[in-house]
């Protein structure tokens, strides 16, 4: 069988099976397994497929067919600038969450050696992009879970950053109370899924990412987070300094009542290319 072969078969395993995008995720199974640029696999589609590699592919697109995330088959993701490792213990990095990047390097365009705090950073990708783009910039990342902070670190030195961020372990703020009234912004991707919504996910996020990254702790309550984190980041916060956080769909009105009872001020909503409202910037105000 021709390699163009092979990968029909698998685009039509993985459609049968309800998979988004099955030409896609074939394809870059494909790619994985025999180590090819795309390129290469264009120029050799009408050649055998190597038959030493035949059963580890058939493997893949079997594991890719129970929705297992093509993620975590590759064992890495792009984000921002970079390829991350990813596995089955951190969130995989999703591309709305760019935003976050891009809102906070505006927010810090015009401050020099800028102290940041990434909340739950899992990978470590907000992280780790605003750290190859701020060069000066001083960077706190804080994280419940041991596993994804290895995740983070191993991310740090994958990208060339060993040393650029510090990872703490710990609830929110907590690890980073002594930095009160010193940051520049804090930015975070918080747990935002109700507990009665999990089971209405698709299979790759609801049987695969870290509960703990998608539902808050607790009874699950999709604000319980930014009750906590709204008026702790008041107190860490520079006066004239940003909050930065990713929200779920209908959040807004929640979370903008949320943020001012802490005394915060909503300053923008960015939507994501749905054109659904997904980050939220809050001020602290001077006075």
């Amino acid at each position: 069988m021709t390699i163009s072969e092979t990968l029909r078969r698998a685009t039509e395993r993985l459609r049968e099976a309800g998979v988004d995008s099955p030409d896609h995720d074939a394809e870059v199974l494909l790619r994985h397994v025999l180590g090819w640029s795309r390129a290469r696999l264009i120029a050799a589609g009408a050649t055998s497929f190597p038959s030493d590699r035949q059963v580890a592919y058939d493997s893949a697109v079997g594991e890719r067919a129970r929705r297992r995330p093509l993620q975590h088959l590759t064992g890495t993701q792009w984000f921002w600038k970079s390829e991350f490792i990813v596995t089955p213990e951190v969130l995989i990095p999703r591309p709305e969450t760019e935003l976050l990047v891009e809102a906070g390097l505006e927010l810090l365009g015009g401050i020099q050696r800028p102290r940041i705090v990434d909340v739950g950073t899992g990978s470590g990708c907000i992280a780790l992009a605003l750290a190859s783009e701020r060069l000066d910039a001083e960077i706190h990342a804080t994280e419940i879970s041991e596993s994804a902070l290895s995740v983070a670190r191993d991310n740090a030195k994958k990208l060339g950053l060993d040393g650029r961020v510090t990872f703490h372990l710990g609830d929110l703020l907590e690890p980073v109370r002594s930095l009160a009234g010193s940051v520049d912004l804090v930015v975070s991707n918080p747990p935002y899924v109700g507990a009665e919504e999990l089971p209405t996910l698709a299979p790759e996020v609801r049987d695969h990412d870290p509960r703990i990254a998608l539902v808050p702790p607790g009874d699950g309550e999709p604000l319980a987070i930014y009750r906590r984190l709204a008026p702790a980041a008041a107190e860490i916060l520079r006066p004239n300094r940003c909050l930065a956080v990713e929200i779920g769909a209908g959040m807004l009105d929640d979370v903008r009542r949320t943020i001012e009872s802490a005394g915060l001020r909503l300053r923008r909503v960015l939507p994501d290319a749905a054109g659904l409202s997904r980050s939220v910037i809050a001020l602290r105000p001077i006075g």
